[in-house]
C-alpha cells in the first residue's frame, strides 16, 4: 500500500463536518489500524509516499509513485498487487498516468474517500477494504490500473470525478464501471484484450515538459492563447466546446502564428463522448483527443513529450489507445 494523503486521511474538528477539514493528516499506518478486517484479506506492507491534498500533488510525487510500483513488482514475484490511497480531486490523472507506464498484469488499485476519516459514516474505511479486496483477487490480473470507489470498479481510462459531494462521485461516462465488489467477492469480466501501456519503458524526466489546458467558452481571450504560444509551452490541451470545437478566435491565432507550435490536443468540456478528426486539425496543427477528457489528455501529452514524440508519433499512440477503448 502506497499512501499519498487526501480526504481518506483527512481530519475535521467535528464528526458532522463534511467540507471543512484538513486533508492528508492521518498516517497510513493509522488508516490500516482503523480497518483491522484488512488483516484477514492480505499481508500488507505500507509506505507513506506523501500526505497532501491531491490538488497539491507534484510531478515529483508521480515520479516517486511510478518508481515504487515498478520496483515493488520487480522485487517480489509473490506480490499480488498494489493499493494506492489517494485524494479524489486528481485521482483519475494518477490512475491514467500509471496505466500508461506500468506494464505488469498484477493490479494497481487506487481508492480514496469523499468524507474525511473523522466523519459520521466515513466512506474511506470501506473503500480501502474493497480496494485491497480487488488488488488481491485473481480476476483483477490483466485488468490494468483500477479505481475502487463506493463499491464500483472503474478502469483508469474511463473513470472521472463527476460530483463535488456524495460518496458516489465517480463514474465512467459512456461505458459504465468495469464491475463491482461486495461481501460476495470481486465481480469483473474476463480479460479479453491487451493492456495499454505504451510508455512502459519510459524513464521519467528530471524536468517535466510544460503542458497547459485552455478552457473553451463564449468569446475567449485571444491574448491567453497568444501568451501561451509566446511562452513556448511544449504541449497544449484545448477543452473545446461540444465535440472539441475551437472558436474562430482560437483558430485564427493558430493559423497566423509564425513561431514553433506545441503539440496540441483537442478534448471536450462536455464530460462524455469522443472528439473526432476535423479538417481544421491540419490547418491549426491540432489532434483530436478521442475519448480522453482534458486532464487525461494532458497526462498523455506529458508522457509523449517526455518520450520525444512528434505529432505523427502522437497520432499513432492516440490511434492505438482508441482501438482499445
Amino acid at each position: 500500500m502506497l499512501a499519498t494523503g487526501g480526504t481518506i486521511a483527512g481530519r475535521a474538528k467535528d464528526v458532522t463536518a463534511l467540507n471543512n477539514y484538513s486533508a492528508g493528516v492521518i498516517h497510513a499506518e493509522q488508516l490500516l489500524q482503523s480497518v483491522p478486517q484488512l488483516q484477514q484479506l492480505a499481508e500488507i506492507q505500507v509506505e507513506q509516499i506523501a500526505n497532501v491534498d491531491s490538488a497539491d500533488l507534484t510531478f515529483a510525487h508521480w515520479q516517486t509513485l511510478v518508481t515504487h510500483v515498478r520496483s515493488a513488482f520487480a522485487a517480489d514475484a509473490d506480490l499480488a498487487g498494489v493499493v494506492i490511497s489517494h485524494g479524489t480531486n486528481t485521482l483519475e490523472e494518477t490512475a491514467w498516468l500509471l496505466q500508461l507506464l506500468i506494464d505488469d498484469p498484477r493490479p494497481v488499485v487506487l481508492g480514496g474517500a469523499m468524507r474525511p476519516a473523522t466523519a459520521l459514516s466515513a466512506d474511506g474505511p470501506l473503500n480501502l477494504f474493497q480496494a485491497v479486496q480487488v488488488a488481491s483477487a485473481p480476476q483483477s490480473r490483466g485488468q490494468g490500473v483500477l479505481v475502487v470507489m463506493d463499491g464500483w470498479i472503474h478502469a483508469a481510462r474511463k473513470v472521472t470525478k463527476v460530483a463535488t459531494q456524495g460518496v458516489g462521485a465517480f463514474a465512467s461516462p459512456g461505458t459504465g464501471p468495469l464491475g463491482w465488489v461486495d461481501d460476495a467477492g470481486v465481480h469483473l469480466p474476463l480479460v479479453c484484450e491487451a493492456r495499454e501501456a505504451p510508455f512502459a519503458g519510459l524513464t521519467l524526466p528530471g524536468q517535466w515538459p510544460k503542458v497547459a489546458i485552455l478552457y473553451g467558452c463564449v468569446e475567449p481571450e485571444s491574448s491567453m492563447l497568444t501568451a501561451m504560444l509566446k511562452a513556448r509551452i511544449q504541449g497544449l490541451v484545448f477543452t473545446g466546446t461540444g465535440a472539441g470545437q475551437l472558436s474562430a478566435v482560437e483558430r485564427d491565432v493558430l493559423r497566423t502564428w509564425s513561431g514553433p507550435r506545441p503539440l496540441m490536443l483537442r478534448a471536450s468540456r462536455c464530460g462524455s463522448g469522443p472528439v473526432h478528426r476535423s479538417p481544421e486539425d491540419e490547418r491549426c496543427g491540432t489532434l483530436p483527443a478521442g475519448s480522453l477528457n482534458p486532464q487525461k489528455a494532458r497526462v498523455l501529452l506529458l508522457l509523449s513529450l517526455s518520450a520525444g514524440f512528434n505529432g505523427v508519433q502522437m497520432a499513432a499512440v492516440l490511434a492505438q489507445l482508441e482501438s482499445m477503448s
